[in-house]
């Protein structure tokens, strides 16, 4: 994207020197409750626009790839190296599905992640929903390739572990996986509340790489009880939202034909059209409550930020 600031978007409705109000969120002021509640308020109020985005660009794609490969949606078979009982992968299904997570996928989310940035600011209904969001694809996929290449230097030490017990007997083998489980488990509870807001990061302040990264690690910095809470609290959500369609899905259509993959797939379309919005949606009001208590939230950036992805 160019480096170029666009001009910031007219606000007719302000009176000369009046300033502007945030809808919904209140920064600096809210808990882990609080930013779920915000956030969930910014969904209820746009559901229809932003399902209906999700629908279009990852819903379509599912449905499309359990019709074409049945065994690879209902069983998630690997598309190489599967059994001689199995059915060949579809190549067809092979590229929609590198389609759908490399491009429509991180697309989406920058779509979103705009959207309910501009719906914080009362101003979602006035601007494009779409866009030039396609701007932002190629730097959050940089942003997920360093965040592997992070990941797997952390496991270089576990990789070790694992290697040198492997001729080990059994209670050093499994002292070995539960020392690796606890590992796991302990750097994840600490790193992804740290790392929530790295979408809104980037989308919000046009960070990119590296520089993403760590502003995201330094703005989560003294709130990652906060961070945390908001993180249970989603996980909650999804699961109250996804239970009742999973018990459908797994009891009506768990066949591995196309007359259970495709509704299966069709059911579950739906329900991420639920969740993934909802889910940007508290990531946003949780962006702008940790840049609040950091001193960095301003109006004008912001609005001048999201500028970039409007409409030419």
């Amino acid at each position: 994207m160019s480096s170029v600031l666009p001009p910031i978007p007219p606000r007719p409705d302000l009176a000369p020197g009046e300033a502007a109000h945030w809808h919904v969120v209140a920064p600096g002021r809210m808990s882990a409750t609080a930013v779920v509640g915000a956030g969930l308020k910014l969904w209820s109020e746009h559901w229809v626009r932003w399902g209906l985005v999700t629908l279009l660009f990852s819903g379509i794609t599912s449905v499309v790839v359990a019709a074409l490969d049945p065994w690879a949606a209902t069983y998630s078979a690997s598309w190489a190296d599967r059994p001689p009982s199995l059915p060949e992968a579809n190549p067809l299904a092979v590229i929609i599905s590198l389609v759908g997570g490399l491009f429509l996928g991180p697309w989406l989310s920058v779509i979103l992640a705009k959207a309910s940035l501009e719906a914080s600011l009362g101003e979602a209904d006035d601007r494009s929903l779409v866009g030039r969001t396609i701007r932002g694809v190629l730097s959050v996929l940089w942003i997920l390739f360093l965040l592997v290449v992070c990941a797997l230097v952390v496991a270089i030490p576990v990789v070790i572990l694992v290697v040198s017990t492997r001729n080990a007997d059994a209670d050093a083998q499994e002292a070995a996986v539960g020392i690796f489980v606890l590992l796991f488990l302990g750097l994840l509870l600490w790193i992804a509340p740290r790392l929530l807001i790295l979408l809104h990061v980037f989308v919000g302040e046009d960070r990119r790489g590296t520089k993403a990264i760590t502003e995201t690690w330094r703005r989560s910095r003294g709130a990652w009880g906060t961070a945390l809470g908001v993180l249970l609290l989603n996980i909650l959500i999804v699961i109250g939202v996804g239970l009742i369609p999973g018990i459908i899905a797994e009891a009506a259509f768990s066949l591995p034909t196309v007359e259970d993959a495709v509704p299966r797939a069709i059911l579950y379309a739906f329900v991420s059209a639920i969740i993934t919005p909802i889910g940007v949606a508290i990531g946003a009001a949780l962006y702008l409550e940790l840049s609040a208590r950091r001193g960095l939230l301003d109006h004008v950036s912001l609005r001048r930020n999201l500028a970039r992805f409007d409409a030419a």
